[in-house]
């Protein structure tokens, strides 16, 4: 089990209080909420989307991410942890 983050990028324009920031995953929404909660972000800010849910992580954050045990990893990681997700709930007939 593990939690993740993928690259950095920018996203200007969007009216959003940080314009560059990456994502943190996990492989369970209590090892997401944990890390979260570690990096001091607010669980309103969890975005519960039924197989993509995840954190926006600001920039600033992603080192202590990786500091407290995060995994970095690529966006062709991620759309696999992703795919895997929603692969699981289509077997269970959720997706």
């Amino acid at each position: 089990m593990a939690c993740y983050v993928d690259t950095v990028r920018s996203y200007p324009g969007k009216g959003l209080r940080y314009t560059e920031f990456c994502h943190l995953l996990a492989d369970t929404r209590a090892e997401l909420h944990a890390m979260a909660d570690s990096l001091g972000i607010p669980r309103r800010y969890f975005q519960d989307h039924t197989w993509r849910w995840h954190h926006d992580l600001p920039e600033h954050l992603r080192v202590r991410a990786v500091e407290l045990g995060a995994v970095e990893v690529t966006l062709h990681e991620v759309g696999a942890l992703l795919r895997r997700r929603r692969a699981a709930l289509a077997g269970r007939g959720v997706a």
